[in-house]
């Protein structure tokens, strides 16, 4: 009797431990596909808020002015949120916002002339724009310090030039202007997102 009961025992306890590991790998499976779930629906709400657009563009003139598309993508975002009739309360037009005086002041550059209207032509703004970033980053040596002066213009050189904002004359370690400040770490941020969302590789 007692050797009955024993082994009755020991099957329950048996039965007990099966059930309770069916149970964890069922809880585990359940929270692996949850989790998933989750990842891709984070994914895609992060997509939507960083999209890529006009990406032939992008990639075209990323790859001519030798950009970083990551970069040119966060400008685009921090500009004007991928909206090609932008304009700024100050005029600035177009995805990469672009003011009209640096629009024309560009073709000159470039031996061009082009209709005022073609500002706001995304092949064209995205093609400027990018130049306009090459310029800066030729100009100052360094691609944020070309991202500052793609917000505040020339007062960057004002900058570079007080120890207060630049070891070296070539890079900011404070931007005194907070809106340019604020511009510069947006940039950042949206460049960030773009290549953890898309370039992962690099």
């Amino acid at each position: 009797m007692a050797q009955r009961y024993a082994k009755k025992k020991k099957h329950s306890f048996l039965k007990n431990v099966i059930i309770m590991f069916l149970s964890v790998v069922v809880a585990a499976g359940a929270f692996y596909v949850i989790t998933q779930n989750l990842s891709c629906a984070q994914q895609t709400i992060q997509e939507s808020i960083y999209p890529i657009k006009y990406r032939e563009y992008v990639d075209t003139y990323s790859e001519k002015y030798d950009l970083d598309r990551a970069l040119v993508y966060g400008v685009i975002k921090t500009e004007s949120d991928f909206n090609p009739e932008a304009e700024s309360h100050v005029g600035a037009k177009g995805l990469m916002q672009l003011m009209p005086e640096s629009f024309e002041w560009l073709q000159g550059l470039r031996k061009e002339e082009l209709d005022e209207s073609m500002i706001l032509d995304p092949e064209t703004n995205i093609d400027y724009g990018c130049y306009l970033l090459d310029y800066f980053r030729d100009y100052y040596g360094d691609i944020y310090t070309a991202v500052a002066a793609y917000n505040a213009g020339f007062k960057v050189g004002e900058w570079l030039k007080d120890s207060r904002y630049s070891n070296d004359g070539k890079t900011l370690i404070d931007i005194p202007y907070k809106e340019t400040s604020q511009y510069v770490k947006k940039v950042k941020k949206s460049e960030k997102m773009y290549n953890k969302l898309y370039f992962s590789s690099k």
